[in-house]
């Protein structure tokens, strides 16, 4: 059997319709091409017992407590077999014209793909947050200083590119976003593309804007970035919150 195209990884939390919502999309647009992985936070009985219930349907299952989102995400990556690897939320919906077209692509010819990260649009569901734009074209740029510009559930990695690099399980929220930083800030290529890839469902726990959300975005800024874009964080950061925090009670 040849190895997929794929690996799409979704960590998941007490969340059983989201997480049937999003592998019953992943599998209407290719059972075979696609290799689903699911990391279930444990904690609900339900969403266990579907899993085991469905083993045919997910390559991989694990089904426990662990140390939280990007604990499950480093764990999904590690058991991808498949040459690009996805990660979203329950809930998170592919696109399916975009998805089959880019997998009869990559399923083609393999070796055209030269950057190890394929970046597309990402839309957000109608229900979204206050002060949370509605979508995000795709960007790799040093906009990403700034704002999280670039969201993983928009990106395709190369899987032996993101199997070399970690998440870093001791930020609760924006491992993604600092991990997407450090990789442009050390000039990792990518390929944009005028696509939507996903709709991400409302709820994300980047979105929850509190005080720690951007003190945890300072402690890996102070690692990544040098210069002028450093010493204007705190200033930044502050004006950030205080705008989100006002959208949020209007």
């Amino acid at each position: 059997m040849k190895r997929p195209i794929i690996s799409a990884v979704l960590p998941v939390k007490a969340n059983l319709e989201g997480l049937k919502e999003t592998v019953t999309h992943l599998r209407s647009i290719d059972p075979h091409r696609i290799e689903i992985i699911v990391v279930d936070g444990g904690g609900c009985e339900a969403t266990k017992r579907w899993l085991m219930e469905n083993q045919g349907h997910v390559a991989h299952i694990r089904s426990g407590q662990d140390q939280g989102i990007y604990s499950a995400m480093n764990y999904g990556k590690s058991c991808a077999t498949g040459d690009w690897v996805w990660f979203a939320g329950a809930g998170d919906l592919p696109n399916a014209s975009t998805w089959r077209d880019w997998i009869n692509t990559a399923n083609d010819n393999r070796q055209a793909l030269n950057q190890d990260l394929q970046i597309f649009e990402v839309l957000l569901d109608e229900n979204r947050e206050r002060g949370v734009q509605g979508s995000y074209p795709a960007r790799w740029d040093a906009s990403m200083c700034w704002r999280n510009t670039t969201h993983h559930q928009g990106v395709l990695y190369r899987r032996q590119t993101i199997q070399a690099v970690h998440f870093d399980a001791q930020l609760k929220v924006l491992a993604d976003y600092a991990l997407h930083l450090k990789l442009w800030s050390n000039g990792t290529p990518a390929e944009l593309h005028n696509a939507t890839w996903a709709q991400v469902a409302p709820g994300g726990v980047s979105r929850k804007f509190t005080s720690s959300l951007y003190f945890e975005e300072w402690r890996f800024k102070r690692k990544t970035l040098k210069g002028w874009r450093l010493w204007a964080q705190p200033a930044w950061l502050l004006l950030k919150y205080t705008f989100k925090k006002s959208g949020v009670r209007r």
